[in-house]
């Protein structure tokens, strides 16, 4: 992303969302984006997404500009947004057979990508005979199908519990380094991004621009115990105090 601009709205009701955004992502890296609440952290990445035209700069990927949506950006949203009249391979092979891949070819990927997941038990099952946690992980093997460039995440662990949250972070990490897919992560909790990720941004209060683009110092494997580290405790610490001043900002910008 190179200078994104987004602005909602016209004229006196115009409202700048995000303003002067560069961000850049390796192939196979796992960057998250962290910030206060309306800061546009789901608005960049459904920029990347296709989703969202920016009113300023542009959106490349590979060096092509993003113009709308497309199967080499796989997404995966807090809400579940499974098919629930679909099996959970039904569910995984629904890309590949918009894409036209023929039906064994369809059910010989499904039945890897759930293998390898550890999902391939429930192949036959709907979404509502799953867990939320196991819904997410279909959501993800989805997304994966499609063998995108780019997996984009937002707050896909919000809506689960602290133990399944922890669980589903473990699990988005074997999945990423199983495929090594370049993964861009949007999350409110800095010990979520620091756990998973090899670099943590931070956004200012709206109109959201890039405070930090911090690399994260721990090594992989990774457990949850890292982010009590000094190296990861020093971070999340950093992160934390850049974003809560940054919350106070912008209550206080109500006030005035």
């Amino acid at each position: 992303m190179e200078q994104i601009g987004i602005r909602f709205g016209a004229g006196a009701k115009a409202v700048d969302a995000v303003r002067g955004v560069d961000l850049s992502l390796a192939a196979g890296e796992f960057v998250s984006i962290v910030g206060p609440s309306g800061c546009g952290k789901s608005t960049l990445l459904n920029v990347v997404a296709g989703f969202t035209r920016p009113t300023e700069g542009r959106a490349l990927l590979d060096g092509e500009a993003i113009t709308g949506p497309g199967p080499d950006r796989g997404v995966v949203f807090q809400q579940y947004s499974l098919f629930p009249w679909l099996t959970v391979r039904g569910n995984v092979e629904y890309g590949l057979r918009v894409r036209g891949l023929p039906r064994a070819e369809r059910a010989a990927m499904a039945y890897d990508l759930l293998a390898r997941c550890g999902l391939s038990a429930f192949a036959s099952h709907h979404p509502e005979q799953l867990s939320g946690g196991m819904r997410q992980r279909v959501g993800i093997v989805r997304a994966l199908a499609n063998e995108p460039r780019v997996l984009l995440l937002d707050e896909p662990f919000g809506a689960l519990d602290a133990q399944t949250r922890e669980v589903m972070q473990a699990l988005l990490l074997d999945i990423w380094q199983r495929f090594r897919t370049t993964v861009l992560f949007i999350t409110h909790d800095i010990e979520e991004a620091v756990f998973l990720s090899d670099r943590v941004c931070a956004m200012s209060a709206r109109p959201g621009r890039i405070l930090a683009d911090l690399p994260v110092p721990l090594p992989r494997p990774r457990d949850h115990g890292m982010t009590r580290t000094s190296d990861g405790a020093r971070l999340v610490g950093e992160l934390r105090s850049l974003i809560r001043a940054q919350s106070l900002a912008a209550f206080d910008s109500t006030l005035a």
